[in-house]
């Protein structure tokens, strides 16, 4: 049984019972009734004498912390069969309790995120949520709990259990691939070299800046709009299909797309103020972050100045340079990269340009 790997900081609570006796299908949500750090909430559980942990907790800024490992048991819902079965997660408040203990946007997203991580490590297919006691342990019908079921207390608050509903929508819009409509969604071919050829041709560019361009942005990303930096598919525990919905779907919000430092589409936007324009030109105007067409639009405004440059290159090598060293800026811009990077440029231009 593995962990999640979004966690920023761990702090292992002696208030566990290890192992769990029971697979983890039931999922409960409860709010920390304070806006603490995911570091003052690990100090918390780390008093023998409190008697009380959880498996996770997130902070208002959205860093996920872990106190119990997902293979043992932590003590929160007061209900140990619950407990043994659920993975339990504390939320931190920016409201009080006229608030009905609100959290915010930030922690929101991260939640999702480690829901959609922890269900598909463990084969929860689907998250269910009647808002009905009685299908407590029917997992079948009902894998969420919380806490006010079992005892005396109003957490997880007013405000997160109103919004199981929409917890539970956005969570299986990743699980089950609830399909979601958006005005001029592209059709993405397998190979679209060709389609990216054209385009870029038809704004100008020579046969020989358009392989110096497709060079760099095959080694970028394959020519693929919705590729997600290959280190962060294991961060996030997402595909590229999954880190694209939840960006078009808005769980993952702009401001969460741009500065999670992950490298994503044709040219592997990361710094965030170019994701977030990237952001704003895209899912801003009405498309998906994942249209062709839109990201070779952006491209090319971001290259602008770069265009007669690389429209005067008398070789594809020189052109490819170019891009890589004036555009892509990559940490490695050596010999062998601008060699590698030509290669790829070259097989472009000999496939479509002569």
């Amino acid at each position: 049984m593995s962990n999640s790997k979004l966690i920023s900081h761990s702090n292992i609570s002696p208030n566990r019972t290890s192992p769990r006796n029971h697979a983890i299908d039931t999922i409960s949500i409860h709010c920390m009734a304070g806006n603490l750090t995911i570091e003052q909430c690990g100090k918390l559980f780390s008093d023998k004498n409190r008697k009380a942990s959880s498996n996770y907790g997130i902070g208002t800024d959205g860093r996920i912390g872990m106190y119990v490992e997902e293979k043992d048991r932590s003590w929160c819902t007061s209900n140990s069969a619950n407990d043994n079965r659920a993975v339990t997660i504390e939320v931190a408040n920016d409201g009080g309790a006229e608030t009905g203990w609100h959290i915010s946007d930030r922690a929101y997203e991260s939640l999702i995120l480690l829901l959609i991580d922890i269900c598909q490590r463990n084969g929860i297919k689907e998250l269910k949520w009647k808002g009905d006691r009685r299908y407590i342990g029917k997992v079948e019908e009902q894998n969420m709990t919380v806490h006010r079921w079992f005892a005396p207390k109003a957490c997880p608050g007013d405000y997160l259990y109103n919004l199981h509903p929409k917890i539970a929508a956005d969570v299986n819009k990743v699980l089950i691939g609830e399909p979601v409509k958006i005005q001029n969604e592209p059709t993405i071919e397998k190979d679209n070299s060709k389609k990216i050829w054209d385009f870029l041709r038809s704004k100008g560019l020579t046969p020989i800046a358009t392989a110096g361009l497709m060079g760099n942005l095959y080694a970028e990303s394959g020519l693929n709009p919705n590729n997600l930096q290959n280190s962060y598919n294991k961060k996030f525990n997402l595909s590229d299909e999954e880190y694209t919905a939840i960006v078009n779907n808005k769980v993952y919000s702009r401001d969460s797309f741009s500065k999670d430092k992950a490298g994503y589409g044709l040219a592997q936007w990361t710094f965030w103020s170019r994701k977030q324009a990237l952001y704003d030109f895209t899912v801003g105007k009405g498309f998906k972050i994942d249209n062709l067409n839109k990201q070779l639009e952006f491209v090319l405004v971001e290259i602008k100045g770069l265009i007669p440059k690389l429209n005067a290159a008398k070789t594809v090598r020189e052109a490819s340079t170019l891009v890589l060293t004036q555009y892509e800026k990559p940490a490695d811009q050596g010999p062998n990269t601008q060699t590698k990077r030509a290669a790829f440029s070259q097989a472009y231009y000999d496939k479509y340009g002569r």
